[in-house]
């Protein structure tokens, strides 16, 4: 026997609404029992191991229980009388359980998709709603309901339904694009063939390129006419061009960056008074990671129009350099050999090219000295580094009697 979900007079015989309390008591029963009791059992004793099929388990366990105690109450029922609204509960909870494993195997499968997991729940429970809708029979004359719903874009006349059937369609349009350029772009950060500017310019270019085919696929396949893109299209173009000009611009100035390759992933650069490395480029801005892990959001305009310092641009070394003064009476020579000795000594300084000294001038005070050498590592700082080589020449100053010499000033007093 079927249940007419819309007969509101059968709602009034008592043999259904012993149906309905048996429906409610099942589910509540397996609720409690099924959803809480043996789940808490089953993560206790499966742990980590079998994560995927304790998931899968725990999603089928409620309405699975539901309609097992709805079974065992329809065979002692069916002695009394003729069932319709039990069979109904049952094909309900069976569709459930479909939804429920059919949403958790695409999230599953589609790895890379954060917002599938994010969204599980609602789409589970709107598929389940147009199957339960379906099988209550309810379905056809709420279609119909939603078509004969009309309103005009320009010259088009479209019906509600249409318009809910290309939201949805753009919407799955829009989730496969997701995933299929997910996809994409953990193949490309896979691969040693291009740089990191190429594969973020490259994966960009490829999610935009997907967003657009799925919507113009989706509106064009429900035969909605696309004309009325050009006019959104004006007049989102003079908006970019009154009101969003530095959005634009930093967008734009991303694209260029990623393209000129004058900017890198990893670069270390000197802007706007800031000293770090880059760790991200996006469209409309750049990460620059400090030496104290302050993370610095530059808009990408600002790279454009402003002078950048890139430590790193051509070639990956960083020259560093110490100033020193000796007194006149100290050997220019063994200070010389002494600053080599300590910048020799440290790990970071490379050898090609080669530590160096310079006699830079002769000051007021004593003789000023320079020591330069270069680090293939500038995004770690060089202020540690030169605090070590200052100590050790500091300590070999000391022992081979070299003198860092004070000001020395002459003061007459003419009034006596």
């Amino acid at each position: 026997m079927n249940f007419d979900v819309l007969n509101t007079s059968a709602y009034l015989n008592q043999y259904v609404l012993i149906e309905l309390a048996v429906v409610i008591v099942s589910i509540s029963a397996s609720y409690y029992f099924f959803a809480s009791k043996l789940q808490q059992i089953i993560l206790d004793k499966t742990k980590v191991k079998s994560k995927i099929l304790v998931d899968g388990i725990i999603r089928i366990l409620f309405p699975l229980g539901a309609i097992i105690l709805i079974g065992l109450a329809q065979s002692i029922l069916s002695i009394f009388f003729v069932k319709g609204l039990l069979v109904l509960a049952q094909k309900l909870l069976a569709a459930m359980i479909f939804v429920r494993i059919a949403v958790y195997l695409i999230r599953f499968l589609s790895k890379p998709n954060s917002i599938l997991r994010a969204l599980e729940k609602i789409i589970s429970f709107s598929i389940w709603i147009l199957i339960a809708l379906q099988i209550t029979g309810v379905l056809p004359d709420f279609l119909a309901t939603l078509d004969d719903i009309t309103f005009k874009i320009g010259s088009q006349t479209l019906s509600l339904l249409t318009l809910t059937q290309a939201l949805v369609a753009i919407f799955l349009a829009i989730l496969i694009a997701m995933t299929i350029s997910k996809f994409i772009e953990n193949k490309l950060m896979k691969s040693k063939q291009l740089d990191a500017n190429a594969k973020v310019m490259i994966g960009k270019v490829f999610r935009i390129f997907l967003y657009f085919i799925a919507i113009v696929v989706s509106l064009s396949s429900f035969g909605i006419n696309l004309t009325f893109l050009s006019v959104l299209g004006g007049a989102f173009g003079v908006g970019l061009a009154f009101g969003m000009q530095n959005i634009a611009s930093n967008y734009i100035t991303g694209f260029i960056i990623l393209m000129d390759k004058s900017i890198r992933i990893g670069d270390v650069l000197t802007i706007d008074g800031h000293y770090g490395m880059v760790t991200l480029i996006r469209s409309r801005y750049t990460v620059l990671k400090k030496l104290d892990g302050v993370e610095v959001i530059i808009p990408n305009e600002k790279l454009m129009s402003q002078n950048i310092i890139n430590h790193s641009l051509s070639d990956r070394k960083a020259r560093v350099s110490i100033d020193i003064q000796i007194s006149y009476t100290s050997s220019v020579d063994k200070a010389f050999k002494i600053m080599l000795n300590a910048a020799n000594s440290e790990k970071r300084v490379i050898d090609d090219p080669e530590p160096v000294t310079y006699l830079i001038g002769f000051g007021d005070n004593g003789i000023d000295l320079s020591l330069a050498f270069y680090i293939l590592d500038p995004e770690e700082g060089s202020l540690s580094l030169k605090s070590d080589i200052n100590r050790r020449i500091w300590n070999d100053f000391q022992e081979q009697g070299i003198e860092i010499p004070y000001p020395h000033r002459t003061v007459e007093i003419i009034n006596k």
